[in-house]
């Protein structure tokens, strides 16, 4: 039986759309104070009453309960690796899918996950899913473990993937809290990198969240709090044009920050305007510096200069690269740079048959 198609108007769909933001950082760089703070604003904002639930999913030995006081409004879930009997459970990603099932039962309106690392590389998570696979099918021969390991995410990686899912589908806002590591780096102060840059790991960033890439990206907004500037929204890993007015470096997130977004994920708020805005910045920066440094003059350009300002490093980069391809001399074909210069031996063998093909055919029509 073929299952009903509907397609509806956008103007039929008016429920509000919902958040899922991951705060990553350290010890002491404010994920609780911050995602409490947060969850309060957005709370309010999609259920229009002030105290509103907040729903606290605690795997830190209740750590959330030091600020009972100062959030009356929590609902608190103490997540434990055993149950009431003591028996060992863990976090696998059943576990945290009934979790998200009984939150949405409860109609929250958002939720606080502190901390989601346990279901990566907790007792029962998602690296010890792979071991305990991984022994089981080398026999616990290490010399078979290297060619086994795939085989081994392949089975754990799609119950990992479906909690994921759940998370992207969830009806209730969600802030998803993660534990971050510093990495090594090479070279010192302004100069220094990561040495060794990953999915999750961006040159640029010193921490490493403690969690899987899927998740990240996942995310509506991603940020990596630091201890230099608890509750900052420091390394901003990804952020929608929507949010990127309200998220700076040097200010701490807060309940407007948390009101802010809610009111973009009901349609309201100046988001898509702002969206907008950048771009345009985006559009005239392709056209080179002098047409970006035109609009940034302008009055629009002018009254929106703090918005500007958080994407000024990618529109001075694409103004760059506008004016050095109109600077080079097309009459000149010694001045350009050769057209396969970053062709792979295989491309570059493929574009020489291409090539051949076509003199071929201009000398089968001459003939």
């Amino acid at each position: 039986m073929t299952a009903h198609i509907r397609f509806l108007s956008v103007a039929e769909l008016n429920d509000p759309l919902t958040l899922a933001i991951g705060l990553s950082g350290g010890s002491g760089t404010g994920k609780t104070y911050s995602a409490l703070l947060m969850a309060r604003g957005i709370a309010e904002t999609m259920t229009g009453r002030p105290g509103a639930p907040i729903g606290y999913v605690d795997t830190e030995n209740r750590r959330a309960l030091h600020y009972k006081q100062a959030f009356p409004e929590m609902m608190h879930f103490d997540m434990q690796a055993v149950d009431d009997a003591g028996n060992m459970i863990g976090f696998g990603p059943e576990r945290w899918i009934q979790v998200i099932d009984a939150a949405e039962a409860a109609q929250l309106p958002v939720v606080v996950i502190d901390s989601f690392s346990h279901a990566w590389e907790g007792v029962g998570g998602v690296l010890e899913l792979h071991a305990q696979t991984l022994d089981r099918l080398t026999g616990g021969k290490d010399d078979l473990k290297d060619r086994r390991s795939q085989l081994a995410w392949a089975e754990v990686k799609p119950r990992y993937r479906r909690l994921i899912d759940r998370i992207v589908r969830a009806k209730c806002s969600m802030i998803i809290c993660t534990r971050a590591k510093p990495v090594m780096q090479k070279g010192f102060g302004s100069n220094a990198t990561n040495a060794r840059p990953t999915k999750t790991r961006r040159e640029d960033v010193p921490w490493d969240p403690a969690s899987d890439g899927d998740l990240m990206f996942e995310m509506t907004t991603m940020v990596i709090l630091d201890p230099k500037a608890p509750g900052c929204p420091v390394h901003q890993i990804k952020v929608a044009d929507q949010f990127k007015g309200l998220l700076d470096a040097r200010r701490p997130m807060g309940v407007e920050t948390g009101r802010a977004m809610a009111e973009w994920a009901k349609g309201q708020g100046n988001a898509q305007r702002q969206k907008e805005i950048l771009d345009r910045a985006r559009s005239e920066a392709r056209k080179g510096a002098e047409a970006f440094r035109t609009f940034w003059n302008s009055d629009e350009g002018k009254e929106h200069r703090a918005l500007l300002r958080t994407i000024l490093d990618e529109c001075q980069a694409l103004a760059q690269e506008a004016d050095a391809a109109a600077a080079q001399n097309d009459d000149d074909p010694f001045g350009l740079p050769p057209v396969d210069s970053d062709l792979t031996p295989e491309q570059r063998a493929e574009l020489e048959a291409a090539e051949r093909a076509v003199l071929d055919q201009q000398r089968e029509d001459e003939e």
